[in-house]
């Protein structure tokens, strides 16, 4: 049965969220996923490496990047290999312009933009990764950045000299980013509007999903995590990817505004997750001895709380714990019969824990 909502969030979430479709997010998803597996940053989760697996249009999309960019291309690649650059650049752009929708706008909003504004998100992005610096004093200028970065302590100097070099030729930099994106954009525009139309139809479905289990469709997107910007902002905005997967990102505006994406596969992944807590509170259970003498006496026959307390010699008082343990993971139930309560081993629930066991392991 689905959970019954709760009234006041769910009419709140419904005045300010809109459903939106951000079609160049599916080429930033393709990009991030190709890059990240170049650089060996694959996902470690085995759950969603196996859930991306099953993809068919995402696996050629890879296939096609793999297949069809040039040497040069992929060596240019490995040298931003150091940082997250790439990425860090294509994405800041589309969470920071809301308007930057298509390919063609990116570019001409990336081909205007100042090389001190380009270099501030470059620098941005390193200092993220390798630098506990809170960025109060990061300059804007280029020769004041490259100071800074110069300056710090975290990084290796080796690491330090990659990111300086882009700062000794920002034209010749910018271009090579350019190049790097334009290249691989070229490939997947082939695979564009089936990624937008599996993305649509993945909206589709968690708008439904809203209706019909308001509190699961706020779990799996995180909006628990996000009450503050809900709560605070006018508009709320979701957009639901195909080639990010299983992502999760938000993005406040000053304007009274908030941007979610999130990756179509994060229902399953959720499902996975809560699949595998329940996994592991089962085998925490029955890898106790004396749970495992209390649950196999359960399965022999139904016991009262007294007489099972002969049988094991362990007190009323230790039993209630285990048995308010055991119902919690839904491994015991109990009937009342001759007015006793008397609790038997829930046989089924554990084929259920087994079988997951098996999913898990295989």
């Amino acid at each position: 049965m689905p959970k019954t909502k709760n009234r006041v969030d769910y009419i709140e979430l419904k005045k300010r969220l809109k459903f939106v479709s951000k079609p160049l997010f599916e080429f930033c998803g393709a990009f991030v996923a190709y890059l990240d597996d170049c650089y060996g940053l694959k996902q470690n989760d085995p759950k969603i490496n196996k859930l991306c697996s099953k993809q068919a249009l995402y696996n050629e999309v890879m296939n096609a990047f793999e297949q069809s960019l040039s040497p040069f291309v992929k060596e240019e690649i490995k040298t931003f290999a150091f940082s997250n650059i790439l990425q860090g650049v294509l994405k800041a752009f589309l969470f920071d312009y809301q308007s930057v929708n298509t390919f063609d706008a990116f570019l001409k909003k990336y081909d205007n933009y100042e090389i001190d504004a380009l270099f501030d998100y470059i620098g941005g992005c390193f200092i993220n990764e390798y630098s506990q610096s809170n960025c109060e004093d990061w300059p804007n200028d280029l020769e004041s950045m490259k100071r800074y970065i110069a300056n710090l302590d975290e990084p290796d100097v080796d690491i330090k000299e990659k990111i300086i070099s882009l700062y000794d030729y920002p034209q010749e930099t910018k271009m090579r980013i350019r190049h790097i994106i334009v290249s691989m954009y070229d490939v997947f525009k082939a695979y564009e509007d089936e990624a937008v139309k599996m993305a649509k139809n993945q909206q589709k479905r968690y708008s439904n999903l809203m209706e019909i289990d308001y509190d699961y469709f706020c779990n799996i997107l995180k909006f628990d995590d996000i009450a503050y910007a809900i709560t605070n902002n006018d508009k709320v905005e979701l957009c639901i990817s195909y080639m990010f997967t299983v992502s999760y990102f938000c993005k406040e505006y000053n304007d009274g505004s908030v941007f979610l994406l999130n990756g179509f596969l994060c229902d399953e992944y959720y499902a996975s997750k809560v699949e595998q807590d329940s996994v592991e509170n089962f085998l925490n259970i029955i890898g106790d001895k004396d749970s495992m003498r209390i649950l196999m006496s359960y399965a022999k026959r139904p016991h009262y709380l007294q007489e099972l307390s002969r049988e094991l010699n362990i007190s009323p008082a230790k039993l209630r714990i285990f048995n308010k343990r055991f119902q919690d993971a839904n491994l015991v139930d109990y009937e009342y019969t001759g007015g006793r309560r008397y609790y038997y081993l829930n046989k089924e629930q554990v084929n259920a824990y087994i079988d997951m066991c098996k999913r898990l392991f295989s």
